[in-house]
């Protein structure tokens, strides 16, 4: 008999269940046959309720715990059939017709690679926040001015810019869809070690020698709270190290701007790591040898980096603090603790300095 699964939906949930349920339901009733694709839930924790409402649903569930989203989202692709893999973030949410859209797109389109849609916004209840309220890369104006976009294999010359750096294509991996083979081989090697699934993705579709659609449908429905936030010290570390990755991916795969441009981001996200790091242990008390010590590497990091050298605060607070911190510690660290605590707040990042000093 013939495998009649032609949808793959990976849902993965970290460490979180509370709207998995719904994302789960989303799928679940979608428009599209329900034995023309199946959903496979990786999650790293158990829970009686959660386990059994999944299998009353018909969800294969991967137990997986491991740390390196890549790796972590690679292995439930392995572990679908169907020829076209959509993702889908454990808060986040399917309109009824996505999956019927995304079939019928590659359908239209034969040598179709990747496939990405546009939000709608939903609060932590569900509700629709009003458009007005939506960030820039939630309205993604780019797909008001130009409507849905397909480029072929062979005419995607300055697509990244289109796609990474004027419009918003690698935002939210639940508006994302592609061909299975896209993760195969020496790109899903990398894949692998990314904790950059989304950008990497788009990346995926761009150095594959298959076609891109960018559709200006609103077909997800993406959930905007605070237990989304995870801009920690941590993540800008690794963000840093998986742009790397991808500019390696990128300069391979013959997109040379668009190596250059992630390498810039990589940068960037290094110094803010270094610098907020910095910051962090300055308020922490560390002593001044280690305050000296990371002081250097952080004016070290900026002599090698002349685009990181912005004449701005946040360029230069850090290695001041720094210098400061070693000359009149006492007056130093509560400055420094207050400024890295108010940064944070309006990053939407937790206070490291919150419970006990």
């Amino acid at each position: 008999m013939v495998d009649a699964v032609e949808v793959s939906v990976v849902i993965g949930a970290f460490r979180r269940s509370a709207h998995l349920p719904a994302a789960v339901r989303s799928v679940r009733d979608q428009t599209l046959g329900r034995d023309r694709f199946e959903i496979v839930v990786t999650k790293s924790f158990a829970d009686p309720s959660v386990d059994a409402a999944l299998a009353a649903d018909g969800v294969r569930v991967i137990q997986d715990d491991e740390p390196v989203i890549g790796r972590w989202l690679l292995r439930a692709v392995r572990a679908g059939r169907g020829p076209i893999v959509a993702f889908l973030d454990d808060d986040d949410e399917f309109e009824p017709d996505r999956l019927a859209r995304i079939v019928e797109t590659f359908r239209a389109h034969p040598d179709l690679g990747f496939y990405r849609n546009r939000v709608r916004v939903i609060d932590g209840d569900g509700r629709a926040v009003p458009p007005e309220r939506w960030r820039r890369h939630e309205v993604d104006a780019a797909r008001d001015a130009s409507g849905p976009m397909y480029r072929a294999a062979h005419d995607k010359r300055g697509l990244w810019r289109t796609g990474a750096r004027d419009g918003w294509a690698t935002f939210n991996s639940s508006t994302m869809a592609i061909r299975r083979e896209l993760l195969d081989g020496a790109v899903g090697a990398a894949f692998e070690r990314t904790m950059q699934p989304d950008q990497f993705l788009f990346l995926a579709g761009l150095v594959a020698p298959f076609g891109v659609f960018l559709d200006d449908r609103r077909l997800t429905r993406y959930r905007y709270y605070g237990g989304n936030v995870s801009h920690t010290l941590e993540r800008l570390h690794d963000w840093a190290g998986s742009e790397h990755e991808m500019a390696d991916v990128a300069r391979r795969g013959g997109e040379p701007e668009y190596a250059e441009f992630l390498a810039r981001e990589a940068d960037h996200y290094e110094q803010m790591y270094r610098g907020g790091r910095l910051m962090q242990r300055i308020g922490e008390g560390a002593d001044r040898r280690e305050v000296m010590r990371l002081t250097e590497e952080y004016f070290r990091f900026l002599g090698a980096h002349p685009a990181e050298r912005r004449w701005t605060v946040d360029a230069w607070a850090a290695g001041l603090y720094g210098l400061g911190c070693v000359v009149a510690p006492s007056l130093t660290r509560p400055i420094a603790r207050a400024r890295t605590s108010a940064r944070a707040a309006a990053e939407g990042r937790p206070d490291p300095f919150r419970g006990p000093a």
